[in-house]
């Protein structure tokens, strides 16, 4: 929820409560009860917008995955080194060529490469497994990685999911806003020209902040340039 448009939805709160609160002032105009029942239903459908925008929000999910990934690329990087380790010993290039990757790369290459990286690395490992025991790999170790870049890899297309539903939100949001603006206009120019009652409309103005009466001057009031 952006700053913009949480002010006016808070406003159009007030504005909605000030009105009810004073329904005795308008509730025989059927006009003006059509418009406060417009609002009423638009600031409840800008609500569900609003949360359905929070709980699709993509941040909380994206910074998840990336300590997951984090984590995970440390511990490749560690079975990377003890192939490499076995391959400069052996003297195996191939092997060499296909595990070597320097740690900070992971971060630097797409998640996408990374994550096809780190597969080549654990089929290696596994081809590998019953000559490396003496440099500390196991069958335990591998099975846990491979795991884990299975769900890792099953999480890469929520994000984008995310992120989708979370823009239909926002423009969601975007058009109620200024459906509710239209209302509101319609309510100020409703109220201040079908009700007398001035101390009524000066509240209303009051709250809707945006747009005060316009009041003829007294004929003994200064205007502001007399002033200068």
């Amino acid at each position: 929820m952006n700053l913009k448009g949480k002010t006016f939805w808070e406003m159009e709160k007030e504005s909605i409560s000030y009105a009810l609160k004073n329904e005795d002032m308008w509730m025989n105009l059927a006009v003006i009860a059509a418009n406060v029942k417009g609002l009423v239903e638009n600031e409840r459908e800008l609500d569900l917008a609003f949360k359905a925008q929070d709980e699709n929000n993509p941040g909380g999910y994206v910074n998840q995955k990336n300590q997951l990934l984090t984590v995970f690329f440390r511990k490749m990087y560690k079975l990377e080194c003890k192939l490499a380790f076995y391959a400069k010993d052996k003297g195996d290039q191939e092997l060499l060529n296909d595990v070597s990757i320097p740690e900070s790369k992971f971060n630097v290459i797409s998640e996408k490469k990374a994550l096809i990286k780190c597969s080549t690395i654990l089929k290696r490992g596994n081809e590998y497994l019953p000559k490396t025991a003496g440099y500390g790999i196991t069958a335990v170790e591998l099975e846990n990685l491979s795991t884990e870049l299975s769900a890792l890899e099953k999480m890469q297309p929520t994000i984008g999911l995310i992120t989708n539903d979370r823009k239909s939100a926002g423009r969601s949001i975007k058009e109620l806003i200024s459906e509710g603006r239209r209302l509101l206009d319609k309510q100020d120019d409703g109220f201040e020209g079908m009700i007398d009652d001035d101390a009524f409309i000066d509240g209303w103005f009051a709250v809707r902040k945006i747009k005060g009466r316009h009041l003829l001057k007294n004929k003994d009031q200064k205007g502001p340039d007399e002033n200068n």
